[in-house]
């Protein structure tokens, strides 16, 4: 049985609260380091990006028990909407993961945070519908893993 291995990362975006955004990111669970970038803006403004070598699992979620030394459990819910709280009305992130377990299967997926909405986007999947159109097929379905 082969491992999983994901990448992710996020388009350059702004934030309303750069100290809650990056307690956000350091409260984050992730299977390697979560690390942010920062570009100044021509208008004198920052945006932020982050990125990690792996998979970010999201916040500790608050009902999980830790005293007997027990890896916390992790809601990626909870890290989309504490984004979503500090983003402004008129710019989104894109957390954009792609990964493999050797060729068995590719994926690629992104979740989209905007102030008033979370969705999420899975390229497979996407693109089969796009086939279904091409084909004039709506039935049309395909296998792209074993």
């Amino acid at each position: 049985m082969a491992d999983y291995y994901g990448k992710t990362r996020t388009n350059y975006f702004s934030v309303t609260n750069e100290e809650k955004f990056r307690e956000i990111i350091a409260l984050c669970g992730a299977t390697d380091e979560i690390k942010i970038d920062d570009e100044k803006q021509n208008d004198g403004s920052v945006k932020y990006m982050f990125y990690c070598e792996g998979v970010i699992q999201g916040l500790p979620d608050s009902e999980s028990d830790n005293d007997a030394g027990d890896d916390f459990d992790y809601s990626h819910e909870a890290f989309c909407k504490a984004l979503q709280e500090i983003l402004p009305d008129d710019d989104a992130v894109i957390i954009t993961e792609v990964g493999s377990e050797k060729m068995r299967y590719l994926i690629g997926s992104c979740t989209v945070i905007t102030s008033k909405d979370i969705k999420w986007i899975d390229i497979s999947r996407e693109a089969v519908k796009l086939a279904a159109t091409m084909l004039d097929n709506p039935d049309f379905t395909t296998e792209n893993e074993y």
